[in-house]
C-alpha cells in the first residue's frame, strides 16, 4: 500500500511534536537543563510548521511557504542555540532570528515564491549552514570527553551534508528533494530520513545530557567541596590507574606532600571560618602556579598532594618553591588582626616505574623533615627511600 502525502506528513508533525514534549516535559522535572527548552518547543514549532503543505495549493501560497520555511529554519535554528546552552555559550540570538528574517526579506523578492529551484536551493543552503553551525561548536567542546557527543556530531554531519546535496541536485531530482514534479517514493524518502534525523538527534542529546549529569556527580563525589580539589577517593583512583599505567614503563613522575604550618593555631586563634579561608587561598595559589598537566588533591585537614607527570626533580622543585613562595606572602584580614600561614613541602620523584604509594611514603617523610627543618621549606627525599618497602600510613590511599 501507498501513503499519500498527507498521511506522511501528518505522522511527521506527529513524531516531531511528541518529540518535542518529551523534551518539555523533561525540562519541567529538571529546570537545570535549560537546553532542553532550545529543543523542546522548537520541535513543536517545526511540526507544526509542516502542517501548512498539508493545505491545497500550497505551492502556490504565499503564506505557507514564507511562514512555513521560516518555522522549519527557526526550529533548526534553535536547536542550535540548544547545542550551545549545553556547551555553556550565549546563545547567537542575533544569527538565529536573522536567518528567519533573511528568508521572510526573500520571499518579498519578485517571483521567488513561485520559482520552485530557487526556493529549494535556498532553504536548503540555510539548513547546511545551520546545522554546520551546531556541528561546528559540538567539536569545539569535544573535550569534555562526553562520547556520545561524537553521536550527535555525526547526525548534524549527516544532515550538513544532506542539506547540501539537496541544493546541487535540485535542478534534476524530484519534489521535494529537488524543483522536479514531486515523486510519491521520493516524497516518502525525504520526509523520513528528515525525521529520522531530528528523532535519532533528540535521542543522542538526551543521552548527552544523561552522560554529563553521570560525570557531575563523580566528579561530586570525587572533589573536596571547600576548595574544589579533588579528594582522597580521587587520589586512591589516580594510584590505582597509575599502578597499572606505568607497570614497565619509564616513565617521569613526582608527588609533592604539603602541609600548612602551625595550622591548628590558625583555628584556634581565628575560628574555622578564617582557616577555611585560608585553605581556599592555599588552594588558588596552588592552581596559578601549577602547570595544567599537574593533579592536585587535598587529602584532608590542611595536607595536600600534588602530582606531576613527568617532572624531574629539578622542575618539581621549581614549582614547589613557586607555591611556598606565593603562599607566603597570603594573609585574611580578621576581627584581631592578619592570620597568616607557610606551608612545608617534601617532594619525591623518580624516572622510573616507581609506585604512587612509594613515591607518596618518601614524599610523606620529606615533608616531616621539613617541619623538623623549621618548616616553611621545600625538602626533596633521599634516592634511597625510593628502595625501601611503603613503610607506614597505607589508610592515605583509602577512600
Amino acid at each position: 500500500m501507498q501513503l499519500d502525502s498527507f498521511t506522511l506528513l501528518a505522522s511527521g508533525c506527529a513524531l516531531l511534536a511528541i518529540l518535542g514534549a518529551v523534551f518539555v516535559f523533561l525540562w519541567l522535572r529538571d529546570r537545570r537543563a535549560v537546553a532542553l527548552l532550545w529543543w523542546g518547543p522548537p520541535l513543536i514549532v517545526g511540526g507544526a510548521g509542516l502542517t501548512l503543505y498539508m493545505r491545497a495549493g500550497w505551492d502556490n501560497d504565499v503564506i505557507a511557504i514564507a511562514i512555513g520555511n521560516t518555522t522549519r529554519i527557526f526550529a533548526l535554528g534553535a536547536i542550535w542555540q540548544g547545542v550551545r546552552i549545553f556547551n555553556g555559550q550565549k546563545p547567537a540570538l542575533v544569527r538565529l532570528f536573522g536567518a528567519c528574517l533573511v528568508w521572510l526579506v526573500l520571499c518579498l523578492v519578485p517571483g521567488l515564491v513561485e520559482h520552485m529551484l530557487a526556493r529549494v536551493s535556498l532553504t536548503s543552503i540555510m539548513a547546511a549552514c545551520l546545522a554546520g553551525a551546531g556541528l561546528f561548536d559540538l567539536w569545539r567542546y569535544r573535550a569534555d570527553g562526553l562520547r556520545a557527543r561524537w553521536s550527535v556530531m555525526a547526525v548534524f554531519a549527516s544532515f550538513t551534508v544532506l542539506m547540501t546535496v539537496r541544493a546541487i541536485v535540485a535542478p534534476w531530482a524530484p519534489f521535494p528533494v529537488g524543483a522536479a514534479p514531486m515523486d510519491p517514493v521520493w516524497f516518502a524518502a525525504f520526509m523520513w530520513v528528515v525525521v529520522a534525523h531530528a528523532t535519532f538527534a533528540g535521542i543522542l542529546f538526551l543521552v548527552m545530557l544523561l552522560e554529563r549529569r553521570e560525570a557531575e556527580q563523580r566528579s561530586f563525589a570525587m572533589s573536596d567541596p571547600l576548595t574544589g580539589l579533588m579528594n582522597r577517593r580521587a587520589f586512591a583512583d589516580f594510584a590505582e590507574r597509575m599502578g597499572r599505567r606505568r607497570a614497565g614503563l619509564r616513565s617521569s613522575m613526582a608527588l609533592l606532600v604539603l602541609d600548612l604550618d602551625h595550622f591548628k593555631s590558625v583555628n584556634d586563634r581565628y575560628g574555622h571560618e578564617v582557616g577555611d579561608r585560608m585553605l581556599e587561598l592555599f588552594a588558588r595559589i596552588a592552581e596559578q602556579n601549577v602547570r595544567p598537566a599537574d593533579q592536585l588533591f587535598r587529602m584532608g585537614g590542611e595536607e595536600f598532594c600534588f602530582a606531576l607527570p613527568e617532572t624531574s626533580v629539578i622542575e618539581a622543585r621549581d614549582i614547589a618553591e613557586r607555591v611556598r613562595e606565593a603562599f607566603s606572602q597570603v594573609t585574611v584580614e580578621t576581627s584581631v588582626g592578619l592570620a597568616q600561614s607557610t606551608v612545608s613541602i617534601g617532594i619525591a620523584a623518580s624516572q622510573h616505574a616507581v609506585g604512587v604509594e612509594l613515591l607518596l611514603a618518601a614524599a610523606d617523610a620529606a615533608v616531616y623533615e621539613a617541619k623538623a627543618r623549621g618548616r616553611d621549606c621545600v625538602v626533596v627525599a633521599e634516592p634511597s627511600i625510593l628502595l625501601r618497602p611503603v613503610a607506614s600510613r597505607p589508610d592515605r590511599l583509602s577512600a
